[in-house]
């Protein structure tokens, strides 16, 4: 609850100043009173400080029974029942403090907070018209426009901005807060003329030129808008929100041309790349400029890019335009120089190890890896990546190193039992298999009826041939949840297999090879339980289908098939 959050903070900073009230009015108490008021009111306070807000709530309650005129006491004890959820409460405490000493603007504060959050938005209006009336703090003035704004009193809520501004003059802040409230009243004329006002107050501000001409574009104005954009370029030819603001117009106008200028200007410009890359980036994917549209995308990026040299953006979107090619390689060139600019987004290294993963060069995954993991070290995603591409680079202690790293770096429940299962792969091919059953029986505790973890901890089992009933359980619970993966049923046969029910284990295997059967992993166990019936030639034809499928030089395999058997440890 942010609320409390707030009030915490408040109480924490006019500490010092609630023992004076504390002190103050505690004058009609005997000695004794005094003392025992003291004990309670600090041993509260310290409580609070440590959190122990139970506590706390017991010994500022002790300290109200003896003296229950104390203000200060009872906005303590506000201060600790918010934390506790207990807002209503919370609300009776503070009206009290406030009753009791309602110059204090702390008190004021807290109350006003507390009505808001409650909804009694013409209590927190009245609050804020005595807190006023008291201290003078603006901020009180502030309180009391939006209340009126929420209780549907817009004309006061006007007329209160209007009196901050007698003292304060005409600010951007002001003034924004009485467009806005213009605005939702449909009173487009009271909105034009605050901003008339702001940009006549500062004839120098150009941007608030800019918000007075994108005031009138937006409401069926664009002649007068038109003419301040306009005004705008000759005083500064490379304004980069009159440019495209201009590209807009220009834009809902048919004129391509003038649609296309303009945001040349606009990239040209001082414009921060953030916003430039925002323009482009809904720009791109879009059709805008015709049959020539990623002629003229490329143009505006490297136009973009010799104005701010430094800038990552560019490349990212280069990148973008690759891959809309289907051109990973070039894709992944262009990520990589973005990641090279010293970019704070994670965006293109995400989008770099995608191209790596199209391209299946995992050289590259390893490396650009390694870089992310220098520039974003708890990005869980980087060692997670990392132990996949190792793994298949047949790099396994590295693979289990990253993958064990990886799962320190785990936020959420999601990502934790990702990199959990990851573990698992990985440590099975580092034959680290006491950890490997580990993380799947973390991954199962989080997730029962996960499913991809079911049939891999089954798998790595039955390839280990161990505790193959709890094996079996296992993959016949991962085919009820997915009947009808190929994977989930050749873990199923492999069991069947290594527990020599070599007659149900094709039965498996075979289901699999009916909705994959180009799968050269699954032809080989089926080569294999044909040889445990004895049909050697069958088994020998499968085993050579599957050979010519992987296209890979498997050794084992091709002895099986010379030998016409299997090769047993």
């Amino acid at each position: 609850m942010k609320l409390y959050k707030k009030v915490l903070f408040v109480g924490f900073l006019s500490l010092v100043s609630m023992v004076t009230f504390a002190q103050s009015q505690k004058d009609g108490l005997g000695e004794g009173q005094r003392r025992e008021f003291d004990k309670h009111f600090f041993a509260g306070t310290k409580d609070k400080m440590i959190k122990a807000y139970e506590d706390a709530e017991i010994e500022f309650k002790g300290a109200i029974a003896i003296d229950g005129s104390n203000a200060a006491a009872h906005f303590q004890l506000a201060s600790v029942l918010l934390p506790q959820k207990k807002e209503s409460e919370a609300l009776v405490e503070a009206e009290r403090a406030f009753k009791l000493e309602p110059t204090n603007e702390w008190y004021a504060k807290l109350i006003i907070e507390l009505y808001k959050n409650a909804k009694q938005y013409d209590l927190a209006a009245k609050t804020c018209e005595q807190a006023y009336k008291h201290n003078k703090d603006v901020h009180f003035l502030y309180e009391l426009s939006g209340m009126y704004v929420l209780i549907g009193k817009w004309p006061k809520a006007i007329k209160v901005l209007d009196e901050i501004e007698k003292t304060q003059g005409v600010t951007e802040q002001l003034s924004r807060q009485k467009e806005e409230i213009y605005l939702s009243k449909n009173n487009l004329k009271g909105a034009i003329k605050e901003i008339e006002k702001l940009s006549a107050t500062y004839p120098d501000q150009l941007q608030y030129k800019g918000l007075l001409a994108d005031l009138y574009m937006r409401n069926g104005k664009e002649k007068e808008g038109l003419a301040i954009y306009q005004n705008i370029q000759k005083i500064d030819p490379f304004n980069g929100f009159a440019a495209f603001s201009l590209a807009d117009y220009y834009f809902s106008k048919g004129d391509t041309l003038g649609f296309f200028n303009q945001l040349e200007i606009g990239m040209k410009s001082r414009v921060e790349p953030r916003i430039k890359l925002q323009v482009l980036a809904k720009l791109i994917p879009s059709s805008d400029f015709g049959s020539g549209h990623l002629a003229k995308c490329k143009k505006l990026i490297f136009v973009f890019s010799e104005t701010n040299p430094d800038a990552s953006e560019p490349y990212l979107l280069l990148g973008d335009l690759a891959l809309q090619d289907r051109n990973f390689e070039e894709a992944r060139n262009q990520y990589s120089i973005s990641t090279s600019k010293g970019v704070s987004s994670i965006l293109p290294w995400e989008q770099l190890l995608f191209c790596d993963q199209q391209l299946q060069r995992y050289d590259y995954m390893k490396l650009d890896c390694e870089r992310l993991m220098i520039v974003f070290p708890n990005y869980a995603s980087a060692y997670l990546f990392h132990s996949i591409a190792c793994r298949q680079l047949k790099e396994y202690e590295l693979a289990f190193f990253s993958a064990q790293k990886g799962v320190e770096f785990a936020d959420d429940e999601a990502t934790s039992i990702q990199l959990l299962s990851n573990l698992g792969d990985m440590a099975h091919y580092a034959k680290r298999y006491s950890v490997s059953d580990s993380a799947f029986e973390a991954v199962l505790a989080l997730d029962p009826i996960n499913s991809l973890a079911l049939n891999n901890y089954a798998y790595f089992l039955s390839l280990r041939n161990a505790d193959l009933d709890k094996a079996e359980n296992m993959s016949k619970r991962s085919n009820e949840l997915d009947p009808n993966n190929p994977s989930n049923l050749d873990t199923y046969g492999w069991i069947l297999f290594q527990k020599k029910n070599y007659s149900e284990a094709k039965i498996q295997i075979e289901k699999s090879l009916s909705i994959s059967p180009n799968n050269a992993e699954v032809l080989e166990h089926l080569g294999d339980i044909e040889f445990k019936l004895n049909n050697v030639d069958k088994a020998v034809e499968i085993w050579n289908k599957s050979l010519r499928i992987s296209g890979n030089s498997n050794s084992e395999l091709e002895k099986k098939i010379k030998q016409r058997s299997i090769l047993l440890p």
